[in-house]
């Protein structure tokens, strides 16, 4: 009888992890496409006599012309092409029809032709953003706009406190930017009440009104008990009934559940099942920057007085999540990874395009963002650039189409931030070509 030795290894089911030399030519499939086909329409502008272009009719018997010498292209390239060439002699059309009584024709031809060459520019960027075989990354425009984002977002550091340093360093100018990194669109998919205790989620509106109401309730009104770790000093305490008093009415249970596993994310306890007190940690974390005061009392006690501002706590969970960025939820994961790319590239794209460039909404488009931001995403969990999990991003397109649709509705603090990195592009640019 044959014996067959059964295998002690559970290896579970699922994708295979994919490597750098898969992801790579991914990234690169459209933009490989997208790069032609405006050298094209260039090349064709500039040959076409200017007196042409007055007539919108020769424009669309070009591009179907165009259209008829690409082929043996796999259906899904073929349909982009043609979607994305259509969409470029569109705005060439209505920029002819919007202008061409207001400028000669002579400009409006030059106009095109140079935002078809910048075009082509921020296309050439994107091609190159980094070496297939990860070779001299330090040189490579994703690496260090990864390192320059990382900083200010989700730094690292070798404790909690100096990355909680670092954030606050930056937090007068990029506050909004960081709290929106802890704040997925898609927040309903946590479980904030999952038994994982290593997991970190993202915050939901009603987590951040909670301690927002933690917050001022500390400021305002807090009770002083004993600092258990440390003798003769007296720690802030609010009753956890008061945090949720305000939203008794419609505040979800998983919220007040996962009260004791929120509160420990946020460097807060829970005392006697009824307190909330800050932890050990965030005690010498928030008194080193001055959140906390001591004040010496007449039985020699010294009572830690908080003056906590909107950031305090929010800062530590980033810092916290930053810290430990191998347990990120599924959801955060693919929120702040698609945020970096998002970032990255627009910041490329305000640093080559000029602001009156007509192609804009074509790199904006979310049809273009769905075929180029998802890999980049991916690129930018690996080792050298995030360090967190790819295996977790989904690559569902609904999916992809709900995490992108914010990119409509940017808050002013991230737009700011797009204009900071395109300045850095662009010095970072010339340090490398001087060198």
């Amino acid at each position: 009888m044959s014996y067959k030795k059964k295998t002690t290894r559970n290896v579970r089911p699922g994708r295979k992890r994919e490597k750098w030399t898969d992801i790579l030519p991914r990234y690169l499939t459209f933009l490989t496409h997208m790069r032609p086909i405006l050298r094209e329409t260039r090349r064709i502008i500039i040959d076409l006599d200017a007196d042409l272009l007055l007539d919108t009719e020769i424009l669309d018997k070009i591009r179907e012309e165009e259209e008829k010498r690409n082929f043996r292209k796999v259906r899904a390239l073929s349909e982009f092409s043609a979607m994305y060439r259509s969409n470029i002699y569109e705005i060439i059309k209505d920029f002819l029809v919007k202008y061409r009584n207001q400028i000669p024709i002579l400009d409006i031809k030059d106009y095109i032709i140079e935002f078809l060459y910048e075009s082509v520019g921020a296309l050439n960027v994107l091609l190159h953003i980094t070496n297939p075989d990860e070779t001299n990354l330090e040189n490579t425009i994703l690496y260090v706009l990864v390192k320059f984002i990382e900083e200010r977002l989700l730094p690292r550091g070798r404790n909690l406190s100096i990355i909680y340093s670092k954030l606050l360093g930056y937090s007068s100018d990029l506050y909004d930017c960081q709290r929106h990194m802890l704040q997925p669109h898609t927040y309903y998919r946590e479980k904030l009440e999952s038994s994982d205790l290593f997991e970190i989620p993202g915050i939901s509106p009603k987590v951040y009104n909670i301690i927002n109401n933690i917050t001022s309730l500390f400021n305002l009104d807090p009770n002083f008990g004993e600092f258990p770790e440390r003798e003769n000093q007296e720690l802030p305490m609010i009753l956890k009934s008061e945090v949720f008093e305000p939203y008794i009415d419609s505040i979800a249970n998983a919220e007040e559940e996962a009260i004791e596993k929120i509160s420990e994310r946020f460097g807060l306890r829970i005392i006697d099942g009824i307190f909330i007190v800050p932890s050990e940690d965030l005690v010498d974390l928030l008194t080193e920057n001055n959140f906390f005061r001591k004040n010496s009392q007449s039985d020699g006690k010294v009572r830690l007085i908080p003056q906590l501002s909107n950031e305090s706590l929010f800062l530590y969970y980033l810092a916290f999540s930053s810290q430990r960025r191998g347990f990120l939820s599924r959801e955060l994961i693919n929120w702040i990874s698609m945020n970096f790319a998002f970032l990255i590239y627009m910041g490329i794209l305000k640093w080559k395009l000029s602001d009156q460039n007509i192609f804009y909404p074509i790199f904006k488009d979310l049809q273009t963002n769905e075929k180029i931001l998802p890999y980049l995403m991916k690129l930018l969990c690996f080792p050298n650039y995030l360090g967190i999990d790819k295996m977790k991003i989904r690559d569902s397109p609904q999916y992809r189409k709900e995490i992108f649709n914010f990119i409509g509705s940017q808050i002013d603090n991230l737009k700011d931030f797009i204009l900071e990195i395109a300045e850095f592009c662009k010095k970072f640019d010339k340090e490398r070509k001087n060198n």
